[in-house]
């Protein structure tokens, strides 16, 4: 048990804060302990605005874990609402377990392979003691207490983080997980990751971490960006998200067309979304695993229709906002990509079909519907209802100061029912952002309480 080098603490807090001299109000809001909601023993509290990016994916890793290991169910009240937190409590639950789990699942992720070692670092003063929250927590007490520990194995780490669990409560303990995430996935990963070098993790100026970090807890990497695989603009390559996450991303921001998730951060590995708004972030879940699908592996010299996807994309007029379309003349390029082999007369004759009238453009479904018709079929017969579960640790956007889940069922009408529908489209911000997964989604949620994004 050792103090970090300070060469590379100091590197490290110039990524994440800018510098030495950071703002001690900011400083402050990131100082909290990882604690449950006494009416929600499963749902992490969050005092106030800026940690929201380390409890979040904590958070979403604890919903995960329960809605697939079994032994957590919802069911249907004689009112028709759901009873999750009298499951839950008559099932016990060991909240320090799930916590524990949950961080152990985001370490394994950003340690990169080239690493051999897990580092941890918690906190305690030059008596051994640990932090109170009647302590002055100023950046230089907790500078001063750093102390990290390495391990080899995952075994090892999980006996580590279980030795230290009390300190899990302390108010250095969501900063101590961050350092322990930075430092495990490397100062060379980080700055690889980051866009520009005078970026930093965390805002200076309001407190609120960036794009890098939160890719960082739910795909093991510090990218910026949202869009799959790598962009080149203006001669410059830009690496999205490489390979499909178990925690997806859906923003606020694409609603209002600033940006766009990457089919990835669309389509997890496991049905639990981090939302993002312009200032918090949330999550999402569902018990039904049929939202997503595992990324295909194609056979040798076989295209998939994700891979489709994403070289359409490359091709699209305008790759921002995913335009949806190709020329006519840019077929061939996209057929080769793809190694789907042609001839000009067979070019041609697909050009006719998908082009009937002549406009030099080739919308996308189409080709996705003649290249990979029993892949979109599938896509159609899609499940259309189930239930989806919101969290907001953030206190004060919780009815009462009770930080609780909120339930919903959600319905994803066909083109039939959006045709016929009368009732206007709800612009609540949770429901614009899931939209940008769903478009058609409609959600009744329990006690017709909508939950906050921020």
């Amino acid at each position: 048990m050792v103090a970090p080098c300070p060469k590379k603490l100091s590197e490290l807090n110039a990524l994440i804060w800018g510098g030495a001299d950071l703002n001690e109000d900011i400083f402050q809001r990131w100082c909290q302990g990882f604690y449950f909601s006494p009416t929600e023993p499963t749902a992490l509290m969050q005092n106030g605005g800026g940690p929201c990016a380390v409890l979040a994916p904590v958070q979403a890793v604890i919903l995960r874990n329960m809605l697939l290991s079994g032994r957590f169910s919802t069911a249907a009240s004689v009112e028709g609402e759901f009873s999750w937190f009298v499951l839950i409590y008559v099932l016990g639950v060991d909240s320090s377990e799930l916590l524990i789990s949950a961080i152990l699942d985001i370490m394994t992720l950003v340690k990169p392979n080239t690493e051999k070692q897990w580092t941890w670092v918690h906190w305690s003063n030059q008596n051994g003691e640990v932090c109170t929250v009647e302590s002055a927590l100023t950046p230089s007490l907790f500078f001063e207490g750093l102390r990290s520990i390495s391990a080899s194995s995952l075994d090892e780490l999980h006996g580590l983080i279980m030795s230290l669990a009390p300190e899990l409560q302390s108010p250095f303990a969501v900063l101590c997980f961050l350092y322990s995430i930075l430092f495990t996935h490397g100062l060379s990963a980080l700055r690889k990751g980051m866009a520009d070098e005078t970026d930093t993790l965390i805002d200076p100026v309001h407190g609120h971490a960036s794009q890098c970090l939160i890719n960082l807890l739910i795909c093991g990497q510090t990218t910026p960006y949202l869009f799959d695989g790598e962009r080149t603009i203006s001669g410059i390559t830009l690496t999205g998200i490489r390979r499909q996450p178990p925690t997806g991303f859906l923003t606020l921001f694409e609603a209002l067309h600033y940006c766009e998730s990457g089919w990835y951060l669309k389509n997890p590995s496991y049905p639990v979304w981090i939302l993002g708004s312009e200032t918090h972030f949330t999550v999402l879940a569902s018990p039904e695993l049929q939202l997503v699908s595992k990324e295909e592996m194609p056979s040798s010299g076989t295209a998939t229709i994700r891979q489709a996807e994403m070289e359409f994309a490359k091709l699209s007029a305008d790759q921002d906002t995913k335009s949806g379309f190709i020329t006519s003349a840019q077929l061939g390029k996209l057929l080769e990509a793809l190694n789907i082999p042609f001839t000009e007369e067979s070019i041609a004759d697909i050009q006719r079909k998908l082009d009937p009238e002549e406009l030099g453009v080739i919308l996308e479904e189409p080709f996705l519907r003649h290249f990979f018709p029993m892949e979109m079929s599938n896509r159609t017969s899609a499940v259309s209802n189930f239930q989806v579960i919101h969290y907001n640790g953030l206190v004060k956007s919780n009815a009462g100061g009770q930080v609780r889940y909120e339930f919903g069922e959600a319905h994803l009408l066909d083109p039939t029912e959006e045709l016929i529908e009368t009732d206007p489209v709800d612009q609540n911000p949770i429901h614009r952002c899931l939209r940008t997964k769903w478009p058609t989604i409609r959600i009744r949620w329990r006690g017709n309480k909508v939950p906050s994004l921020n």
